[in-house]
């Protein structure tokens, strides 16, 4: 049966309100179009599996449509107050029953909002017959994996709608050439869905459209060329755009986001130097043809994000973004930049830097850290390495007391003899610190164990000598240490019981003794993800070893730890065995508000997920 059968039915022998069936003509009386309405909201119900539903939000009850809702509380509102989900009225009047039937306000209740609860297990199609709903402002069902087919053509009839909210379903097809008649739409978000393409004509003729999200989808060819002067917010990103930026974008006067990231697109950026409304601009993971000089994006002081990375830009650092006060983003890294960061020092206003996050790694950035980039005071994450710096790390960084992300690895800095930089001592907000293949020397600190917000600790490739302090043991959220080809010794201290969470230790390519137990017994019998140390014999490398000998006789068969729960065994002094780079840099993304969600390390793999992704779209839109 299907789901409009099943929805006449209920309507014409379990539902007790008598409603006036429309003729037969096609055309609808005021009287009769609460039939239309209640039909129309029972075959959504039945079309997405409505009876599956996690929360079934009081659909087909005898109450009136206008009462099939749930208030959702959430901890960022008071106790009284929460979200209605399911769908809403101009003047809603609240849980009728038959009893009310007579009431005025009966006659008067439209419905104008359609609000699905994310992930409510909803399986099935979008129905047709909500374009009877005429009178609808908003339209939001999203995250409903299991929804799949075409964006129905009819919907283009729904001449009231302000807000289509589509996002991660499985729709498929094209965004129909009829959305050309919803004259009223300011928001349309179509992202993470399966869309291969978009009526460009249709979508020209919004002009009231402040608000279009197309990103991740499977869309190909060259960029729409869209003609909306009232546009704010345009996410294409996540696709397969080719080509260059189109000329018409130029038309796009109230543009303030623009996120074409992740596509392949090619040639110059000039078409957005005199986009001076935009705030948000994600460009990276792309193949632009493009030198930035002291002229790049010069005069956008409204720029609060800024995203180039990964695209093969070459030139410089601009310093005159660090004079920008609304700057709170900046990733220029994975690209081909030269030159030093000296003009950070003629610009840099601590007054007024907002500067948030600063990722410059994997340039040809050359010189020394300048001492006033301490004058960057909301700096939380920084990341100059896999650059050719030089000179002496400056301790000015131990000033950046908000620093949550700290990476200067694979540079040519020099540090003084026999000792590990004290400024670090400082930054007790640090979760994620690398000081990977710097020339360190000298022995880790005790205070080390003060870094108790750490998750990632990363001192691999130095000439670190000493013992492990037994305070290691206090950093018990970390998930990652590598410490590996140092001059260490001694060891593993008994506090490494206390580490639970580690999920990666690399300790080989040191001098350690006796066996691993504090580390295999710390994880009970979850085995962690990857663990190696110096456990093979000077003849093989391969699994752990049980004993300190394998099966013969002579120092040449002498292994150098017992390790259990190793995942692989390294000989000594074999450069050959882990010899992968183990960087974990954080590629930040606007869709996940820059915060790290997993740890990539490329050959390796990803480790683990730290955290669920966030959307930042419509707090940046600023719309409903």
């Amino acid at each position: 049966m299907s789901p409009q059968y099943m929805a006449a039915r209920w309507i014409s022998t379990v539902d007790q309100h008598r409603l006036n069936i429309p003729k037969a003509d096609g055309t609808t009386s005021k009287d009769e179009y609460p039939f239309l309405q209640r039909y129309s909201l029972a075959v959504l119900f039945l079309s997405t599996g409505g009876l599956n539903w996690v929360y079934r939000l009081k659909f087909l009850t005898g109450t009136h449509e206008c009462a099939w809702f749930e208030v959702l509380r959430t901890e960022d509102l008071p106790p009284d107050q929460g979200y209605a989900i399911g769908i809403w009225c101009d003047k809603n009047p609240g849980p009728l029953t038959e009893r009310d039937r007579d009431d005025k306000l009966w006659e008067s209740a439209i419905v104008t909002d359609v609000h699905f609860l994310p992930n409510n297990r909803a399986v099935g199609t979008l129905p047709r017959e909500l374009r009877h709903l005429r009178y609808l402002k908003t339209l939001r069902i999203y995250q409903q994996q299991f929804i799949s087919g075409e964006i129905p053509s009819d919907y283009g009839y729904l001449k009231n709608l302000q807000v289509l909210d589509l996002e991660a379903n499985q729709l498929q097809g094209q965004v129909p050439s009829s959305f050309k008649l919803l004259k009223n739409v300011a928001l349309m978000n179509f992202r993470r869905n399966r869309l291969t393409g978009v009526s460009t004509e249709a979508i020209n003729q919004m002009d009231k459209l402040q608000a279009l999200a197309l990103d991740s989808n499977m869309i190909e060819g060259k960029l729409p060329q869209f003609n909306l002067p009232n546009l704010k917010a345009m996410t294409v990103s996540d696709n397969s755009f080719t080509g260059e930026i189109p000329k018409s974008m130029a038309g796009l006067s109230s543009l303030e986001m623009l996120a074409l990231d992740h596509n392949s697109l090619t040639g110059r950026l000039d078409i957005l130097q005199n986009m001076t409304h935009l705030t948000h601009v994600y460009l990276d993971n792309n193949i632009w043809d493009h030198e930035i000089d002291d002229l790049f994006f010069a005069g956008h002081e409204n720029i609060t994000h800024l995203d180039i990375s990964n695209c093969s830009i070459r030139g410089i650092v601009p310093g005159h973004f660090f004079n920008f006060s609304k700057l709170e983003i900046l990733d220029l890294s994975r690209n081909l930049l030269e030159g030093d960061l000296s003009e950070l020092s003629n610009n840099t206003n601590d007054a007024r830097t907002k500067l948030q996050y600063l990722s410059l790694h994997s340039n040809n950035i050359t010189g020394s850290i300048p001492e006033d980039i301490s004058k960057l005071t909301k700096l939380e994450h920084l990341d100059l390495s896999v650059n050719k710096m030089d000179g002496h790390i400056t301790e000015e960084l131990g000033k950046l007391r908000g620093l949550e992300y700290l990476f200067l690895g694979n540079n040519d800095f020099s540090v003084s003899v026999g000792k590990f930089p004290s400024w670090v001592r400082n930054l007790t907000k640090l979760e994620e610190l690398s000081l990977k293949n710097n020339n360190l020397n000298g022995e880790i600190p005790e205070w080390i164990g003060e870094l108790t917000s750490l998750r990632l600790l990363d001192l691999g490739g130095n000439f670190l000598n000493g013992e492990l302090p037994e305070s290691m043991g206090n950093l018990t959220k970390l998930w990652i240490l590598i410490l590996n080809s140092n001059n260490l010794q001694g060891s593993i201290p008994s506090s490494f019981r206390q580490l639970r969470d580690l999920e990666t230790l690399l300790i080989d390519d040191n001098s350690f003794k006796g066996d691993t137990a504090p580390v295999c017994e710390s994880r009970g019998v979850d085995r962690i993800t990857h663990f190696v140390s110096d456990c093979a014999s000077n003849s093989s490398t391969s699994a752990p070893a049980a004993s300190p000998f394998f099966g013969g006789w002579g120092d040449s068969l002498l292994v150098e730890i017992e390790c259990e729960c190793c995942t692989l065994c390294c000989a000594d002094k074999d450069t050959t065995c882990n010899d992968d780079e183990w960087i974990a840099h954080h590629e930040g993304s606007w869709k996940s508000g820059y915060e790290r969600v997993y740890w990539d390390f490329e050959e390796n793999g990803i480790v683990s997920e730290m955290t669920d992704a966030y959307d930042t779209l419509a707090q940046a839109w600023g719309l409903p």
